[in-house]
């Protein structure tokens, strides 16, 4: 019976060991990346055991319930996080519409918006080509990402920014009728590598990483349309 208590042990100490561990890196002007994290926790069901004449249907009970626990446990450190984290995703959500001006329908068009003007940029970030989207850009962020760009291949090395995914949208803040910022969270593949032989310089073509950013948004009367006005990084820890 011990034995199988401290085979439960090993077995949540392998998968907590295991799991992605927080890091720091910097690159593509993204900043405050991470590998992602967050842990569970559970805790490890017990008994008594039922008694039976036969000594070997005894034993065999007691392995069998102990391998239910062990399932249990581990169940539970994979499953409680994944819900309580979609109860807060809710949640908060709910608390960005309730800052957001408008009616229901502006406020989806506005995140529609939102979405599409950051694949936007990201996507002509990658391609090298911000003047495919210049419509989405305020004058001042694209002469930055111009610049940005024009010191990369200056310098010989490229960016690359691939499978870029939104997680979450939140902490939107009205400056004024035609301005406000709200944080973007997201991951993807983001590395660095030198143009002429295409060795990597930093970060991993096979490690998704998360990135956390502040994205302020002016709106044009010309273009009748939000654009990126400026892009503060949130360091992860």
């Amino acid at each position: 019976m011990k034995k199988n208590y401290q085979v439960i042990c090993l077995l949540i100490m392998a998968f907590l060991f295991f799991m992605p561990v927080q890091a720091f890196a910097v690159a593509g002007g993204h900043g405050g990346g991470s590998t992602g994290g967050g842990s569970g926790g559970g805790s490890i069901g017990g008994g008594s055991n039922s008694y039976y004449r036969d000594d070997r249907s005894t034993t065999s009970m007691s392995e069998s319930e102990n391998f239910l626990y062990i399932g249990l446990s581990l169940g539970s450190i994979i499953v409680f996080p994944l819900v309580k984290k979609k109860r807060v995703q809710y949640v908060e959500f709910n608390d960005l519409l309730s800052r957001m001006p408008g009616t229901k329908r502006e406020k989806k068009k506005l995140l529609s918006e939102i979405n599409r003007v950051f694949y936007a940029i990201q996507k002509a970030w990658e391609e090298e080509a911000p003047e495919k989207v210049k419509n989405c850009y305020t004058p001042r962020l694209f002469e930055e990402h111009q610049q940005v760009l024009q010191k990369n291949k200056d310098e010989g090395v490229r960016n690359h920014t691939t499978k870029i995914t939104i997680q979450e949208l939140g902490n939107y803040r009205q400056i004024n009728e035609n301005s406000f910022s709200i944080r973007i969270d997201f991951s993807c593949f983001d590395y660095l590598v030198d143009r002429k032989n295409q060795q990597l310089i930093s970060g991993d073509k096979r490690e998704r990483l998360y990135f956390s950013q502040v994205w302020y948004f002016n709106y044009s009367e010309k273009d009748k349309s939000w654009q990126a006005d400026f892009i503060q990084p949130i360091f992860l820890d």
